[in-house]
């Protein structure tokens, strides 16, 4: 299975409980891919009572001030889902990958296989992915199946 979580897993808990029943239903690892989201591509969008830094990691870590920043903190995440997932005792592997996530799948599947992927998106009224059918579009593109875990926070 390969995962494309936007952040920790200890950081969405929706995601923790959906790697859980993966493991509980038998053997399996995990492939992690983090985009490694350019400062510049940090942004704000509109929220009920203020903004919300878009992506949503920005809330976690902050908003990088340059590129080498953003990298930074993406590979901070990164290792962070690592141990979450060492600490549940599963085989995980994981690199960043493009901010494109169709392109970092690609990517991925060049070297790997996978029976699932698993993408991790923010809230609906957030989510860029969600918009851009990412899910969908990752199904259709890869052949595999695709389960979209949102954040309900």
């Amino acid at each position: 299975m390969m995962s494309a979580p936007s952040a920790a897993s200890s950081s969405f808990p929706e995601l923790r409980n959906e790697l859980h029943q993966r493991i509980e239903a038998g053997p399996c690892s995990f492939y992690v891919i983090v985009p490694n989201t350019s400062a510049a591509h940090y942004h704000v969008v509109p929220a009920a009572g203020g903004f919300v830094p878009m992506p949503t990691v920005a809330v976690h870590y902050g908003v990088p001030a340059s590129g080498e920043e953003a990298t930074a903190q993406a590979r901070q995440r990164l290792g962070q889902t690592l141990a979450d997932l060492a600490a549940m005792k599963v085989q995980a592997d994981g690199d960043l990958g493009s901010a494109n996530p169709l392109e970092a799948i690609e990517k991925t599947l060049v070297d790997h296989q996978f029976d699932e992927i698993i993408v991790t998106t923010l809230p609906r009224r957030f989510s860029r992915w969600l918009k851009l059918d990412l899910p969908e579009k990752a199904g259709r593109r890869f052949g595999l199946p695709v389960t979209t875990v949102t954040a309900k926070r």
